[in-house]
């Protein structure tokens, strides 16, 4: 058989796949031992084992490995020596004290899936078992720890940017974060939109959490949070924006939810869904089953591509929107934008019906 000495061979991806968990571990024992906080100011592989009382060898081949993981810097320092620091574009998310910072958020995703992975196969000989209900203090603890951190450094971001391409939501406007966990998409919505009001609703211990963050924030005139099951509780009504993201996989009834969000908006007002949605095509999935495996095993929902779309359209939403968003907490979701319909004039119904924009038909006959 004649092989170029570049062939890449057929089994690469599964070796690929058994050398990331040595990679996972790798990130794992840095946050731990508190690696990226000490290598805020670069330092050599012998500097950090005298501090952190390390093997330098040791120490070394692990600076080497998270150098060639893209997460460290490495430049020559004196003598033969090198010289590691943590990447500028991770800085923000690894440095304890941070304002980005969710290491501990990323710790707890390894320890977690970690542990998944070694009950998967018995999960394949006893099958899914009926979800539970979330237990209330392990939800407010993640609101309060990974959760938050996530959040703050990932999701508020995305949120503003969503909600930024939105038109009409201008003045006064009010606004629910439903299933919002601590709260800081709400605060940074509140933060970006000077008259804005808004909610929290979530779990009522994880509502608490929220408050406490709102408070902090200085927006307690203009946020409140509040305590419920979404699926059986009001949540409320007279909103501009509904923004709801990763929650209704955790609710078996979540068809329902979706009604009960329209009849909370005012006409006009949007609905955003940013949720995992399982893509027909491999390359797609393979980014987000790896995340969401768990859940599907474990009896909870990941709906397929343009399910939530279809669901929408159903409830008579209206301007209906689709598209993926890659920055967003470990794996891609699809984000769903809809309107709830406003109550049209003979004229406006008749342009509608032939597919003509509302906002381009004159009033005048």
């Amino acid at each position: 058989m004649e092989m170029n000495l570049d062939t890449i061979h057929p089994l690469q991806g599964c070796w690929d796949l058994a050398l990331a968990s040595v990679k996972a571990r790798a990130l794992d024992a840095a946050i731990q031992r508190g690696i990226f906080g000490f290598l805020k100011n670069p330092a050599t592989a012998e500097a950090l084992a005298e501090f952190g009382r390390l093997d330098p060898v040791n120490t070394g081949h692990l600076l080497d490995l998270l150098w060639s993981m893209g997460v460290l810097t490495r430049r020559a320092g004196v003598g033969r020596a090198w010289v590691y620091g943590v990447d500028p574009k991770l800085a923000a998310f690894l440095v304890p004290g941070e304002e980005g910072y969710c290491g501990d958020a990323l710790a707890h995703r390894l320890r977690s899936l970690r542990q998944f992975g070694a009950q998967l196969p018995g999960l394949l000989g006893a099958g899914a078992h009926a979800p539970q209900a979330p237990q209330a203090a392990g939800w407010a603890q993640a609101a309060e720890v990974q959760i938050g951190q996530e959040q703050g450094a990932v999701t508020a971001a995305a949120a503003l940017a969503c909600v930024g391409r939105l038109q009409g939501l201008g003045g006064a406007r009010r606004f629910l974060d439903l299933g919002g966990g601590p709260g800081k998409v709400a605060v940074a919505l509140a933060g970006a939109h000077p008259q804005w009001q808004g909610v929290v609703f979530d779990l009522p211990e994880t509502a608490g959490v929220a408050q406490r963050i709102i408070l902090r924030a200085g927006l307690g005139q203009r946020l409140e949070s509040r305590g419920g099951d979404i699926g059986r509780d009001r949540i409320g009504a007279g909103y501009d924006l509904v923004w709801c993201s990763s929650v209704l996989h955790f609710l078996p009834e979540w068809p329902g939810v979706i009604a009960k969000i329209r009849d909370a908006l005012v006409p006009g007002g949007y609905f955003v869904s940013v949720h995992a949605e399982l893509p027909s095509e491999r390359d797609a999935a393979a980014r987000v089953l790896p995340y969401y495996l768990p859940l599907l095993m474990r009896g909870r929902r990941v709906w397929p591509q343009g399910a939530m779309v279809d669901r929408m359209r159903e409830l008579g939403f209206e301007s209906i929107t689709s598209a993926a968003l890659s920055y967003f907490p470990l794996a891609p979701a699809q984000v769903v934008i809809g309107r709830r319909q406003v109550p049209r004039t003979g004229h406006q119904a008749e342009c509608a019906k032939r597919s003509i924009s509302v906002m381009g038909c004159s009033g005048d006959a």
